[in-house]
C-alpha cells in the first residue's frame, strides 16, 4: 500500500515556514501543529512549521518520508454522548531536522526571517539548567542551551534589530514553562560571557510566553494500525491518536506584545489571557483530581480502567458529587464556566476509544493527593467545620491501596519512590490490630510531612479515616457498597 505523501492533499496549499519547533512527538503534532494546520485551512493563514528533533534517536523514520504529512484521529463523546471519530492529514509541518546529525542546519533557520516564532514540548525535564552545556557543543546538549545559542546566532545575523526577536511559546508541562526557559536562557547568556548588548536584546525584543496545555494523545494506534490502514487507503507511520477534546491557553502578561501567531482568533480551542493561573486551578482540582479521587477507589474495588468506572452510574456519581459540592466551590473562575468544563471531563473520562488504566494512574499516588486534592478538602473543612466526605474517602483509600490491603494486591503493588514506600511500610506496621493500634496508624499517616508537605492530622479528619479505612477493608470492597457511600455523603 501506498504511504502518506503530498498526493493525498487534494490540491491543500502548504504554507510557508515561519514557525521553528522543538519537538516532533505525539503531543505537539496532535495538539498546536493540528490546530495551525486546520486554522491555515479554515481561516487562510499561511503558518508552516519546521520541526526540529532536540535529541538524538527515537523513531528511526522522519517526518520527511511522508512530506511531513502525518494522520490525526480525533476520537471520543461529543455533548450530545454520540461518539465520534474524524481523521484529519496535517499540512502544517513542511520538514523535519535533527539538531544531533544538522546542527548547522538548525542554527541556519536563525538566519531565516521569516521564522518569527518558537514551539517547544521537549518533555517535563526539558527546560532544565544543565551546567555543563557550552556555547560551541555541536549542539548543546540541553534545550534552554540549543535556544540561547540560536538566539545569539540569530541576534548576529540581523544585527539585533527589535523587530527580529522571536516569540517563544514554551508547551511543557512544568509551572510557569516560559519564565523558566527565559531565565536559564539568561543564565547561559551570562555564564558563557555573551554581550551585554545581547543580553539586553533578549529581554527587550523576545517575548516567552506561559501556557497550559490539555489534550490526551495515546499516540500511535498500533492494536489498530492495519484497519486504519485500509480504511484510509494509505500507510502512515506518524499516524497518531487523540481525544476530542483540547483546550490551549497563552498567558500574555501586560508587558508582552501580542502573539503574532492568531490562533486564538480562529480556534475555539485557544484562548490568550493575562493569568493562567485560574485555568491551572482549574485543570489539576477539576481533571488530576477527579482521577485521584476515584483511582484508588477503584483499584480497590477490582474496577481496572476510567471507562469502566466512569461509565457505572455509582462512578459517575461518585464525580458528579465530588466535583459538584467538593471541588467547584473552591475555585475562582465563574461557576458555569467550571460545570462546563467539568462536564466536558466526564466526557473525556468516558472516551471508548482510550483505555486509560487506573493502576497507571496510581503511580505516585500521595503525592497526586497533596497537589490535586488536599487544597480543596483543606478549604471545605474550614468552610463547614467538617471533613469532606468523597475527598476523605479517598484518602482512607489511598493508605488501603499502598498498605495492598484488598483481594488482587499482589498484582497492584503500589509505585512510589523508595522512601515513601518504606515510610508507608513503617506507618501500617502501626497497626496491630487493637482499635488504638489502628488509630496510631491513621494518625501518623496524617501527620507525615513525607506525604502532605505538612500534618494534616485533626481529631475530626482521624475520626472520619479511621471509619473509611475500616468501611473500605472489612469485607471486599466493590462499587455496590460505593454507591452506598455516595448516597450518604
Amino acid at each position: 500500500m501506498k504511504s502518506l505523501d503530498a498526493s493525498f492533499l487534494g490540491g491543500r496549499p502548504r504554507p510557508t515556514p515561519r514557525i521553528l519547533q522543538f519537538g516532533e512527538g505525539n503531543f505537539l503534532r496532535a495538539f498546536v501543529d493540528w490546530k495551525i494546520d486546520r486554522m491555515n485551512e479554515s481561516a487562510g493563514t499561511d503558518w508552516g512549521v519546521v520541526v526540529v528533533r532536540p535529541i538524538a534517536g527515537g523513531n528511526p523514520h522522519t517526518l520527511n518520508e511522508q512530506d511531513g504529512l502525518y494522520t490525526v484521529l480525533s476520537r471520543g463523546v461529543d455533548e450530545s454522548g454520540a461518539e465520534v471519530s474524524e481523521a484529519r492529514i496535517v499540512a502544517s509541518v513542511r520538514k523535519e531536522l535533527p539538531s544531533h546529525e544538522d546542527w548547522a542546519g538548525v542554527l541556519a533557520l536563525a538566519h531565516d526571517p521569516a521564522i518569527t516564532v518558537v514551539i517547544s514540548n521537549t518533555t517535563d525535564a526539558g527546560i532544565a539548567f544543565v551546567p555543563t552545556v557550552k556555547y560551541d557543543d555541536v549542539p548543546p546538549v540541553s534545550f534552554p542551551g540549543k535556544m540561547t545559542r540560536l538566539l545569539h546566532e540569530r541576534w548576529k545575523a540581523f544585527g539585533g534589530t527589535p523587530e527580529t526577536g522571536w516569540q517563544m511559546i514554551a508547551c511543557e508541562l512544568i509551572d510557569h514553562n516560559g519564565d523558566e526557559l527565559k531565565r536559564i536562557v539568561l543564565q547561559h547568556a551570562e555564564e558563557w560571557g555573551l554581550e551585554p548588548a545581547f543580553i539586553a536584546w533578549v529581554k527587550s525584543a523576545n517575548a516567552f510566553y506561559n501556557t497550559l496545555v490539555d489534550r490526551i494523545v495515546p499516540g500511535y494506534p498500533r492494536a489498530e494500525a492495519e484497519e486504519l490502514k485500509k480504511s484510509l487507503g494509505y500507510e502512515d507511520l506518524f499516524m497518531t491518536a487523540t481525544e476530542l477534546f483540547n483546550f490551549f491557553v497563552i498567558e500574555r502578561k501586560a508587558d508582552q506584545p501580542a502573539l503574532r501567531l492568531p490562533l486564538a482568533d480562529h480556534d475555539v480551542g485557544t484562548i490568550v489571557t493575562a493569568d493562567v493561573t485560574p485555568y491551572k486551578a482549574r485543570k489539576v482540582a477539576i481533571l488530576n483530581g477527579a482521577h485521584t479521587g476515584l483511582c484508588p477507589l477503584s483499584l480497590i474495588a477490582g474496577v481496572p480502567t476510567v471507562g469502566e468506572a466512569v461509565t457505572t452510574p455509582v462512578g459517575a456519581k461518585f464525580l458528579d458529587k465530588l466535583l459538584g459540592q467538593e471541588v467547584i466551590p473552591f475555585l475562582t473562575l465563574p461557576r458555569d464556566e467550571l460545570d462546563s468544563f467539568a462536564a466536558a471531563v466526564l466526557r473525556r473520562f468516558a472516551n471508548p476509544y482510550i483505555r486509560h488504566l487506573w493502576y497507571d494512574i496510581s503511580l505516585n499516588g500521595l503525592v497526586k493527593y497533596q497537589t490535586r486534592n488536599l487544597d480543596r478538602l483543606t478549604a471545605y473543612i474550614e468552610k463547614f467545620g467538617k471533613p469532606a466526605p468523597l475527598m476523605t474517602l479517598s484518602l482512607a483509600a489511598w493508605l488501603v491501596f499502598y498498605l495492598g490491603r484488598f483481594p488482587g494486591s499482589a498484582e497492584l503493588p503500589p509505585r512510589d519512590s523508595a522512601d515513601i514506600l518504606a515510610k508507608v511500610k513503617a506507618i501500617g506496621a502501626l497497626d496491630d490490630g487493637s482499635p488504638k493500634g489502628r488509630e496510631a496508624m491513621v494518625a501518623a499517616y496524617l501527620a507525615e510531612t513525607g506525604f502532605w508537605g505538612k500534618s494534616i492530622d485533626t481529631p475530626a479528619l482521624r475520626a472520619a479515616v479511621l471509619a473509611d479505612f475500616a468501611t473500605l477493608t472489612e469485607v471486599p470492597f466493590t462499587f455496590a457498597r460505593l454507591a452506598t457511600l455516595v448516597d450518604a455523603a
